[in-house]
């Protein structure tokens, strides 16, 4: 696969961590880096108001390391709001890509007039984006997109055009609409019409969970490139595998011990980041989609989601990097779970 640029910025791969709250925060944004295979992150979703009046804990997610690199800082907003103002204090301070997020399905955003509310728009939307293209002094603008706000309203292709013409230089499209959530199954034609209607860059999002189904998604939809969200979660390393595929290298087998190997590379990550506090709440959630991937692990993530510390949880994954019989699992049960825990 040959390089991908947006603007001036050069993709490596073309494979991407979507902007996700929560969840793409700086040490997973390095834990997938570190693995190999990302093109582009983009940031947590960053509110262009809290940015302008100076929230710290808001700023500090919009100023990545050397190491996070090519950064996409993504911000949200209705018209109302400075998103211009917030764009250009992202590129002041060193932004390469600023992202407008048109696509959060989610009230909290939408509520605000921003996410999917402006694919309701095209008009207005654009003139917002062709004022942050102007607020960015040559920095690259892109934009996540839906197919629209529902089945009826499949406003993409349209939009995408007032987009490329208001200078946005790629555009991102979820295959799903607002109305559908994260339910049923992204729909390849929907994006596939927005790469007819653009002649910038279009990044395929959506069901990729799996380097078959990335290559399905740019042998249907003619995308320059994919991005990968909610099964990044569980499988870090998929960006890896998808652009070895595309170089038709061979992929990394990962077996149970260097996944698990991953997951204390992340807790570190965390800490060395953002504090133990922060670790204990992600480790103890994150576990059980990480289990998916590790078999019967019942045990540990039982463990792991009672931990009060993140040496607790580093004791918890280590221990599982051996070898564990069953009459080993059975007596850890035993003396650390209350008999009504114990199935």
């Amino acid at each position: 696969m040959a390089q991908m640029h947006i603007g001036n910025v050069i993709l490596e791969s073309p494979v991407c961590l979507a902007p996700m709250a929560g969840i793409a925060d700086l040490p997973f944004r390095l834990l997938c880096r570190e693995l190999g295979g990302v093109g582009m992150a983009g940031s947590e979703l960053l509110n262009a108001r809290a940015i302008v009046q100076g929230r710290a804990a808001i700023c500090k997610k919009a100023l990545p390391p050397p190491e996070d690199s090519p950064l996409s800082v993504q911000i949200y907003g209705s018209v109302d709001d400075p998103l211009p103002e917030a764009a250009t204090w992202a590129v002041e301070r060193g932004a390469k890509i600023i992202d407008i997020n048109m696509g959060c399905p989610v009230d909290k955003v939408c509520k605000k007039n921003g996410g999917s509310l402006l694919l309701k728009t095209p008009g207005k939307t654009a003139t917002l984006a062709k004022q942050i293209v102007e607020a960015t002094a040559g920095v690259p603008v892109t934009a996540k997109i839906r197919l629209g706000w529902e089945e009826d309203e499949l406003t993409a292709p349209e939009l995408a055009k007032r987009l490329e013409d208001a200078g946005i230089m790629a555009i991102t499209v979820h295959g799903r609409t607002t109305h559908q959530m994260f339910r049923g199954s992204a729909n390849l034609d929907g994006i596939a019409k927005v790469v007819e209607a653009v002649s910038i860059p279009v990044i395929g999002n959506g069901d990729i969970c799996s380097p078959e189904s990335a290559q399905r998604m740019f042998d249907h939809t003619g995308c320059d490139a994919v991005m990968i969200g909610r099964h990044a979660m569980k499988a870090p390393w998929i960006f890896d595998d998808i652009t070895k595929h595309l170089h038709n290298e061979p992929i990394t087998f990962r077996g149970r011990n260097d996944k698990i190997k991953i997951i204390l590379r992340h807790l570190e990550l965390i800490l060395e980041h953002r504090g133990e506090r922060a670790a204990l709440h992600c480790m103890t959630n994150r576990i059980a989609l990480y289990g998916k991937t590790l078999g019967h692990i019942k045990p540990l993530k039982e463990w792991v989601r009672l931990a009060k510390s993140a040496d607790e949880i580093r004791e918890a994954l280590e221990a599982w990097l051996i070898p564990v019989t069953t009459d080993c699992q059975s007596n850890w049960l035993k003396v650390n779970l209350a008999p009504s825990q114990i199935n």
